[in-house]
C-alpha cells in the first residue's frame, strides 16, 4: 500500500470500501449488542404495598419525592426542611429515601426527622443492590403518592422547583422534566468546566432518541399510572429519565412539559461521578440505541466507521504526497505531482552543446534551427538531458 501511495494510485476503491463496511457491520453487531441485564419491569411494583402503621400523618399522600442517598447523611435535613416548606400541601407530601447501605448515621438521621421534627419521611436501606437507577426504581415501589418525583439528595436540584415540577404532571402530561437549560435559569457560576464539557457531550450523544432540551436531568416527575404504563427499564443504568422518556408510552396528543431551575453546587459530601459511571451511561445509550432503531443502528456505526477510513486514507495520502513530492525513489519511479522528472543518472553531469557553429559542421538543419533560436547569434546553449526513471 505504501507504494501505491507514493505512486499516486488508489488504493482503496468500492471493492474495498465494501469490505469495510461488512466487516464493521459484523463488528459492530457481535461488540455492540446488548448484554443480558435483566430489566426491571415496572407493573410489578403495583403489586408492591409497604407498611406505614408508624406514618406520623394519616393524611391521604398524593405527592411522593424519591431521594436516592449514599453518603448523604449531612445533606438529609435541610433537604428535607426545604421540600416540606416549598409544597402546597406537607400533610399530602412524603419523602422517600433510598439508601444503599451509607452507614454513616442516615438510618439515625432519617428516624430522627420522623420522631422529632415530624416530617413524612420513609426510608429504605438497600444492602443487596446497588446504583442510581435501582434505588429510584425501589422507591418508586414505596411511594404512595399518585405523584412521584425524583431529585438528588445533595441540593444541587432545588427544592423551590418541587411544587411546579409537580404542578406540571396531568392526564395530558404524565411526564415531567426539569431542565437546566431552559430561559432565565444558569448553571451555577462554580460549576468545573469539565463537568460542563461531559453534560454537553452527554446530551449531544442522546440527542438523536429524543428532542426534549436536557434528556440527562435526573430531577423529572411522572405519574404512578404513566409508570406502570412503561416497558421494561434498564436497572443498572443511571439515567432513567431518558429511559422513560423512550419506553413509557405517552397518550395520544400528550406533551412532556420542561421546567426550568438553576443548577446548583453541593455543598457537602462528594460527586459520584466517575470514568466508570460515564462508560456505563455510553453502554445504556448504546441498549437504547439498539432498542429504538433496531439493525438500522449497526447500519449507520458501520456506515461511519467506513467513511472514517476513507477519510484517514486520503489524509495518509495527501501527506505522503506532501512529503515525497519532486524527490527520487531507490527502486525508481518518480512522483506523479513532483513536476519535472529528475535527472537520470547517466546524464547527470553530461553536456551536449548545440550551437549555430557546431550545428553548421554537421550540415545544418533541425539542431541548428534550435541552436540559433535558443543561444542567439553568438553562444552556445547547454541543454541537459532528461529521463524519465523507469
Amino acid at each position: 500500500m505504501a507504494m501505491r501511495w507514493r505512486s499516486g494510485a488508489a488504493p482503496l476503491g468500492v471493492p474495498r470500501l465494501a469490505a469495510v463496511f461488512l466487516a464493521s457491520l459484523v463488528v459492530a453487531i457481535l461488540v455492540l449488542r446488548p448484554g443480558s441485564t435483566r430489566l426491571y419491569n415496572p407493573r410489578i411494583s403495583a403489586l408492591y404495598s409497604p407498611p406505614h402503621a408508624d406514618t406520623p400523618s394519616h393524611t391521604p399522600i398524593h405527592s411522593s419525592v424519591v431521594v436516592p442517598a449514599y453518603h448523604e447523611r449531612d445533606n438529609l435535613a435541610p433537604l428535607v426542611r426545604a421540600v416540606f416548606a416549598s409544597v402546597r400541601d406537607p400533610a399530602g407530601t412524603e419523602v422517600v429515601v433510598v439508601d444503599d447501605d451509607s452507614r454513616d448515621g442516615t438510618v439515625q438521621e432519617v428516624e430522627r426527622l420522623r420522631r422529632e421534627e415530624g416530617f413524612n419521611v420513609e426510608l429504605l436501606v438497600r444492602t443487596d443492590e446497588k446504583g442510581l437507577s435501582s434505588a429510584v426504581l425501589r422507591g418508586f415501589e414505596r411511594a404512595r403518592g399518585d405523584k412521584m418525583l425524583v431529585m438528588d439528595a445533595d441540593l444541587q436540584h432545588p427544592p423551590q422547583a418541587v411544587q411546579p415540577l409537580l404542578d406540571a404532571l396531568s392526564t395530558s402530561s404524565p411526564l415531567a422534566l426539569g431542565t437546566r437549560y431552559g430561559e432565565g435559569v444558569s448553571m451555577s457560576k462554580g460549576w468545573p468546566l469539565h463537568r460542563r464539557i461531559i453534560s454537553w457531550g452527554a446530551r449531544v450523544l442522546a440527542r438523536p432518541l429524543t428532542s426534549a432540551s436536557d434528556p440527562m436531568t435526573g430531577f423529572f416527575a411522572i405519574t404512578k399510572e404513566q409508570f406502570h404504563r412503561s416497558q421494561p427499564l434498564n436497572p443498572s443504568g443511571f439515567k432513567l429519565a431518558l429511559e422513560l422518556l423512550l419506553k413509557s408510552p405517552l397518550p395520544a396528543h400528550a406533551t412532556v412539559p420542561e421546567v426550568p431551575y438553576s443548577f446548583g453546587l453541593r455543598t457537602s459530601g462528594s460527586s459520584k461521578l466517575s470514568s466508570k459511571v460515564m462508560l456505563k451511561y455510553v453502554g445504556q445509550l448504546v441498549t437504547l440505541y439498539v432498542w429504538a432503531w433496531g439493525l438500522a443502528f449497526y447500519v449507520v456505526v458501520a456506515a461511519g466507521v467506513t467513511l472514517a477510513v476513507a477519510a484517514g486514507e486520503r489524509v495518509l495520502r495527501y501527506r505522503a504526497r506532501k512529503l515525497t513530492r519532486g524527490k527520487e525513489y531507490p527502486l525508481g519511479g518518480f512522483h506523479a505531482d513532483a513536476g519535472t522528472p529528475p535527472l537520470s543518472p547517466r546524464a547527470r553531469g553530461k553536456r551536449r552543446d548545440v550551437s549555430p557553429g557546431a550545428a553548421g559542421a554537421g550540415g545544418g538543419g533541425l539542431a541548428a534551427w534550435v541552436g540559433a533560436a535558443t543561444g542567439g547569434a553568438g553562444g552556445g546553449n547547454t541543454v541537459l538531458e532528461r529521463k524519465r526513471l523507469v
